[in-house]
């Protein structure tokens, strides 16, 4: 299988648009695989986690092309993660299609021609954001469907198996953020981004599962702030985790995501930091075949 990284930033992106801190200026002045933009990965051939407002500036960059997919796993509906406006670009009247010449540019239709499904699974919040794309749907065809997920609960779509399951990451109005759990293609992976620390009954089902690769985040690097996202300490505090309850299919694999700077290092620094150990810095376009 393989996964590209779209991007691995967290929300402020890396460096921060208006930041003169010492990491922001050294990804600025060096740039490469420093620069991050908001995190989400493509996944065997049709599939996406995270739907954030550059990603079709990503895809496009990385020659990935997002018209093929079936299949959205949305972790929760914060901005750097679901970003519904390039869906509503989905939209076309019914019969478009059948209209000659300048009719059919007339038609206001933003697409042309047939799209597979696009069903895409998230909580309640997520479905908020999306539902007023659905409202049309009685005088135009976006070819995308919604479902409301039940924590680990395992579901299947497009050849992909999965289990949401809760993440460490509560908004102020009480939304629980989701991680997954995801087999495809003959490999499986766990994409855990944005929480911290792992409740028990996560805890319980990565435990019950075994895996090839885990993607996680690190936000919050060097300090120890609190509040729905890893430091650096409890981020190798999980790593243990994974290796003591013995999850790996072959030798431990753990590429970090999500970053944010000012506490975190660039991808420079941070590679160097990362030597010895079973953890790698993941960067915008990143290619990993499991």
């Amino acid at each position: 299988m393989k996964i590209t990284f779209l991007g691995t930033a967290a929300a402020e992106l890396y460096p921060g648009a208006w930041c003169h801190c010492d990491y922001c200026t050294y990804a600025r002045e060096h740039g490469g695989r420093n620069i991050r933009f908001n995190s989400s990965i493509h996944f065997a051939d049709k599939c996406l986690i995270d739907f954030p407002a550059d990603i079709m500036n990503k895809a496009l960059k990385y020659n990935i092309d997002l018209r093929p997919a079936e299949l959205l796993l949305c972790t929760h509906s914060h901005e750097d993660h679901f970003y519904p406006q390039m869906l509503s670009w989905r939209y076309r009247p019914y019969g478009a299609d059948q209209l000659e010449g300048m009719e059919k540019y007339r038609a206001g239709c933003a697409r042309f021609g047939d799209l597979p499904q696009l069903r895409i699974f998230g909580n309640r919040k997520v479905f908020a954001k999306l539902q007023p794309y659905f409202l049309q749907r009685e005088n135009a065809d976006y070819e995308m469907d919604y479902t409301i997920v039940e924590a680990y609960s395992e579901y299947r779509h497009a050849g992909v198996d999965f289990i949401p399951m809760i993440a460490s990451h509560t908004d102020t109005d009480g939304e629980r953020g989701l991680i997954y759990l995801v087999h495809a293609q003959g490999k499986s992976f766990l994409y855990a981004t944005d929480s911290n620390t792992y409740i028990d009954r996560t805890r319980d089902c990565i435990k019950a599962h075994k895996v090839d690769a885990v993607i996680m985040e690190c936000t919050f690097g060097d300090s120890e702030k609190q509040g729905g996202h890893m430091s650096f300490n409890r981020m190798l505090n999980e790593v243990r985790f994974f290796e003591d309850s013995n999850i790996f299919n072959g030798r431990p694999q753990v590429y970090l995501t999500h970053m944010s700077p000012h506490r975190m290092p660039p991808y420079d620094m941070l590679v160097e930091r990362l030597k010895g150990t079973c953890i790698q810095s993941a960067y915008d376009g990143m290619e990993l075949e499991l």
